[in-house]
């Protein structure tokens, strides 16, 4: 199963970490991501068009002392490039934002978003809940340019209780 789902991530197997769901995926990057980085500061990035698995994993690290901005979408959906950029400070530690939006179907560029990140010089963790394009959509680990990526199962077929969490080779 491991070799399976690494290869229709594009990933190696030791970079899979299975999960009981798309949301303990969510909630293992955004939370564990931000405890481990928090000593290069504690402001993430994400938006207004999370689901629910991101939104209350947000909510707990701001009880937490952490800062959350989030971002409003485009018109169509979307979370922007230069929203990003624009919102991006040196104390951004992560940035969380889903690949396929669960209710309107949009397709953020996760890709420019990673690309826009590391060409500016930021240390921030890139997390994307890509739960709704997995084996829908075509991308791969190396293609979004996430350190995290999260899946379930369950929208591909599979039965309820079965996700993972890609975590990039290097990533605490």
């Amino acid at each position: 199963a491991r070799a399976q789902v690494s290869k229709a991530l594009g990933c190696k197997p030791t970079e899979l970490v299975f999960t009981s769901c798309g949301s303990e995926s969510d909630n293992w990057a955004i939370i564990c991501g931000a405890e481990s980085a928090k000593r290069k500061g504690k402001h993430i990035i994400s938006s207004q068009l999370e689901h629910d698995a991101v939104r209350k994993a947000l909510d707990e690290l701001e009880r937490r002392g952490f800062e959350v901005t989030r971002l409003k979408g485009e018109s169509d959906g979307t979370v922007s490039v230069q929203s990003v950029l624009d919102a991006l400070r040196e104390d951004t530690i992560l940035v969380s934002l889903m690949l396929v939006n669960n209710e309107t179907g949009a397709v953020t560029d996760i890709s420019a978003i990673s690309r826009a990140i590391k060409k500016r010089g930021a240390d921030a963790l890139i997390h994307t809940d890509a739960v709704q394009a997995f084996m829908k959509l075509p991308f791969s680990a190396k293609t979004l340019g996430a350190d995290m990526i999260s899946i379930s199962g369950h929208k591909i077929h599979a039965p309820k209780g079965i996700g993972a969490l890609y975590i990039k080779e290097g990533v605490k």
